[in-house]
């Protein structure tokens, strides 16, 4: 790692994570701060930094990992998943629940070289059993009472900095099966937001909550994660086409987000919903955890590589993992766009050509053409080189 706070980045392609299109340009980093955007910027003998046949974006934001590591059977180190990948902000989705937080952002959160942020689980324990390979196979809402909006309602205001909603997730399996735990989990969460007056995320997979209740049920700036899962319960018709629910939370401003994980994204649901009806993510994410760092997921840019090879144009695809993850967390006054005043939070790209296999969580491979490869990372000025391919 390089401490440079100041430094010029000269001659890049620039996309500012707004969904405009990219400009060549050059940026300049004073104090963690950007100072100035412009073309052909006058040295002022900082380092500089040559971004010639590299893509200049804001620091990535994944809108979805498991990062409290040392606990429970999912999470994995902070920096598996952030500077060495390009990056710089993170959202862990639930893993902490009342019960564990306040461990998870003195040991973890304060510690860690990238930015953390969370979304409280609202079960007290957290999410930190429920895969069916490690017995006993129980879950955040296997008893209904961990479904506790008190607490989570102190828990969040105690540490408001860093804790940007809740979440829950709503598979009947982590529920013991049964549906009134779901039901607890689920009224929980919808409880605590509006009481917090904050966003939430629900993850809904082989529920027994149909997903039309789900949908009807969020509000503007609430996140559905999990988008393209291949479980029946997903949000697409037997042609692939949205349902009439999904472009109806749309429209109402409920976001809808990849969450690719290990069991979440199938390319024979995102190909139909993507290219023949427009139903694309508004946010790309990652879901990293123990279980799918090391495939089918890998990383933030080979999920970001995906939607490309989708047919998602790459100053959308940068917005999705940059402006509007930032927005969804409620941080975009200074992180996710390249302006003048906002956190120096910079990652090079490099667009990658060749004939690359690209995975899904069914074993499914598409060849890709190209794919996005992290070169270097700028968090708040100071200068890292990334670790390149999975």
């Amino acid at each position: 790692m390089h401490a440079a706070i100041h430094s010029l980045i000269r001659n890049g392609e620039l996309y500012d994570g707004t969904g405009s299109a990219p400009f060549r340009g050059d940026l300049r980093i004073a104090n963690g701060m950007i100072t100035e955007i412009g073309p052909r910027l006058a040295s002022k003998g900082e380092p500089v930094i040559d971004a010639d046949e590299r893509i200049v974006a804001p620091g990535l934001i994944d809108l979805h990992v498991h990062v409290f590591s040392g606990v429970g059977l999912y999470s994995i180190e902070p920096f598996e998943a952030g500077l060495r990948t390009g990056v710089t902000t993170m959202l862990d989705t639930g893993t902490a629940g009342a019960l564990t937080y306040p461990n998870f952002e003195r040991f973890v959160i304060r510690q860690a070289a990238e930015e953390i942020h969370a979304l409280l689980n609202i079960s007290m324990i957290g999410c930190i059993q429920g895969h069916p390979d490690f017995p006993p196979y129980m879950g955040d809402l296997n008893d209904g009472r961990h479904a506790d909006v008190p607490s989570a309602v102190a828990c969040i205001r105690q540490y408001p900095e860093r804790i940007v909603g809740t979440k829950v997730r709503l598979t009947s399996g982590l529920a013991n099966g049964e549906e009134k735990n779901e039901r607890a989990g689920f009224e929980g969460v919808l409880g605590a937001a509006e009481e917090t007056e904050r966003p939430c995320m629900v993850h809904h997979i082989a529920s027994r909550i149909p997903i039309e209740t789900v949908l009807r049920s969020l509000r503007a700036g609430d996140t559905y994660t999990h988008l393209y899962h291949p479980r029946e319960d997903h949000g697409f018709d037997q042609r692939g086409a949205p349902l009439d629910a999904m472009w109806e939370a749309r429209e109402r401003g409920v976001l809808f987000d990849v969450g690719h994980g290990v069991g979440a994204f199938a390319w024979r649901v995102a190909e139909p919903a993507c290219q023949q009806f427009g139903f694309w993510p508004d946010s790309i994410s990652t879901d990293l955890h123990r279980f799918n760092l090391h495939g089918p997921v890998y990383d933030m840019p080979t999920t970001m590589s995906k939607f490309l090879y989708l047919g998602m144009p790459l100053e959308k695809v940068i917005r999705a993992s940059t402006s509007v993850p930032a927005t969804a967390m409620r941080l975009q006054e200074r992180l996710g766009t390249l302006r003048t005043g906002y956190q120096a939070d910079v990652v090079l790209l490099k667009r990658e050509k060749g004939n690359f296999p690209l995975l899904d969580v069914e074993g499914q491979i598409r060849h890709a053409t190209e794919r996005l490869i992290p070169t270097m990372v700028c968090k708040r000025g100071i200068w890292s080189q990334c670790a390149g391919t999975p």
